[in-house]
């Protein structure tokens, strides 16, 4: 047992109302925003948020999630990027919705460093783990709201940076000491295979690590390699796809050779967006994934019970701190 806080009793997961039993989590969306701030890490100032104007403009849909049948959203918006626990708390409490937010900072894309925040960017890996443990320990910006997964992204270029494998040491160690499972934004199937390595020779169990955007690139033989080490895959581009053909096709050759107990489903859905100029972002309904796309994997004759594994046990699974 790695993690040092463990007391053996019951599987507890943190969420922004405070900790829960595994088996409240229900159905769970792994990964969704509810906040996405465009300013970046050295000029983003969720301090500043009109908390209010985000809570209610994002509590209908958070309120219409809950009435679809989902139980938990997994807010995946880290520190740099617009996290701001405390709005994230009234949504939940409003919503009905277990929430869960995270610790860690996010890299993806191709503008380097951007959403990092500077003290991230220059001190070293000891600092960053110091700095993510404590989070978990004592608690998120003043309050007892504590992370339940460390968030990190690894680039979209193929091309893991010296920054990006510093993210992801400082991530496997704090997960060592935690047990807090890793959720990693890997577009590219070259850098997934680095990234996996990377984490196994720094001694974490793979079933702590995540490989969201799994799907991106749709390659089906690196998701089964790759599932077979252990590692969670997250199908999370269902609704940015003109169709669903792969994913079907992928979703049963999953099933066929045994791993539907290493997928994960979520939609990157959301976001209220802060310090846009130039350009408007859609905002994606939290409700596709159970308004239409699981009624056509049922047609497809993906049954209700790989539906239920998928959306209901492993998340259960990955979340659980053990």
């Amino acid at each position: 047992m790695n993690n040092m806080y463990w007391n053996g009793v019951g599987k507890m997961i943190n969420t922004v109302l405070g900790k829960i039993s595994a088996d409240r989590l229900g159905i769970t969306l792994m990964h969704e925003h509810i906040i996405w701030d465009w300013s970046g890490a050295d000029k983003s100032e969720p301090e500043a948020y009109d908390g209010s104007n985000i809570v209610s403009s994002m509590l209908p849909y958070l309120i219409n999630l809950k009435k679809c049948g989902c139980d938990t959203l997994v807010e995946a918006t880290p520190r740099g990027a617009g996290r701001h626990v405390k709005i994230l708390e009234e949504c939940s409490r409003k919503s009905g919705l277990n929430i869960i937010t995270n610790t860690g900072v996010w890299d993806g894309g191709s503008r380097f460093g951007f959403f990092v925040p500077e003290d991230v960017r220059t001190k070293d890996i000891n600092y960053i783990v110091d700095s993510w443990e404590k989070e978990y320990i004592n608690g998120i910006e003043n309050t007892d709201i504590r992370p339940g997964f460390i968030k990190i992204a690894l680039g979209d270029t193929g091309e893991l940076t010296a920054l990006h494998e510093k993210l992801l040491i400082a991530a496997t160690r704090t997960s060592l000491r935690t047990g807090l499972p890793i959720q990693a934004h890997i577009i590219s199937n070259k850098s997934i295979v680095k990234a996996v390595g990377i984490a196994q020779e720094q001694g974490l169990p793979l079933n702590k690590f995540i490989w969201i955007h799994g799907d991106a690139e749709q390659n089906l033989s690196r998701i089964i390699e790759i599932m077979e080490k252990g590692v969670w895959v997250e199908f999370d581009c269902l609704q940015r796809v003109e169709n669903l053909a792969w994913h079907i096709a992928a979703l049963k050759r999953v099933i066929e050779v045994k791993l539907t107990d290493r997928i994960l489903f979520s939609q990157d859905g959301g976001t209220f967006y802060i310090g846009l100029k130039d350009e408007q972002k859609p905002f994606l309904p939290y409700d596709k994934l159970f308004k239409e796309i699981i009624p056509i994997f049922k047609e497809q004759g993906i049954t209700d019970e790989v539906i239920k594994i998928i959306l209901k046990d492993n998340p259960a699974k990955v979340l659980d701190c053990e």
